[in-house]
């Protein structure tokens, strides 16, 4: 089974009058697509030529702080022994009064070739997608080009209610404009399938609010 990671850091910079820094605390976090923390995973973080400089392991919450300076290293993810993935980042040293303040170092550790994406939202009767499920969209773009040597379907899916020709075509659309996204941000689109099912592959039952929620999703599956 293969493994997939990506690395992300972000930062807030804030002012801070007289201060040079050197060392500064940032926060490693270890998760799935879901934001699932992922437990005893181990992230080493080494220099430029090899050299191990920082790391730790992974707790219940999936993160771990560490002490570190600015610079450029090689994050490293390893589990059960295993090498998994290694990604560069930088971290450059700070002029004047700016300092590295709440530095997240976020790693995504995502094991499963097939899952559905938790928290993309389309408006109702409709293939727009919310603003507020670009972030997750973004992930998925850095997980794909991460990947871009495999082919994936994006695969969208309805409830019951209303026509079964009217269903597979609003999954349809809603995969279509998830597979535009993720071209119009860099993803080769001979790497990724649209496929609208409907309503035909439920999870749950359609007979509550909660069964018919579960039902509208859309999927990531890798095909080769």
């Amino acid at each position: 089974m293969k493994y997939h990671v990506l690395i992300i850091f972000v930062l807030l910079v804030v002012n801070q009058t007289g201060f040079s820094q050197e060392l500064f605390t940032a926060q490693v976090l270890v998760n799935d697509f879901n934001e699932n923390p992922i437990y005893d995973a181990e992230v080493k973080l080494y220099d430029t030529t090899g050299v191990f400089k920082f790391g730790g392991t992974t707790g219940k919450q999936g993160s771990f702080d560490i002490q570190m300076h600015p610079g450029t290293y090689r994050v490293k993810l390893f589990k059960d022994g295993e090498l998994r993935k290694d990604k560069l980042i930088r971290l450059p040293k700070l002029e004047g009064r700016r300092i590295y303040n709440k530095v997240r170092i976020f790693v995504l550790y995502e094991e499963r070739e097939h899952f559905t994406l938790e928290n993309l939202l389309f408006e109702y009767n409709s293939a727009y997608i919310y603003e507020e499920s670009y972030p997750i969209l973004n992930k998925l773009v850095d997980y794909l080009l991460t990947n871009n040597d495999s082919k994936f379907e994006i695969s969208g899916h309805t409830d019951a209610i209303g026509s079964e020709e009217d269903n597979l075509k609003l999954s349809q659309d809603r995969a279509d404009a998830v597979r535009d996204y993720l071209i119009e941000h860099g993803v080769n689109p001979d790497n990724i399938v649209a496929k609208g099912y409907g309503e035909s592959k439920p999870v749950a039952d359609n007979d509550t609010d909660e069964g018919r929620a579960k039902n509208r999703r859309t999927e990531v599956k890798k095909l080769e």
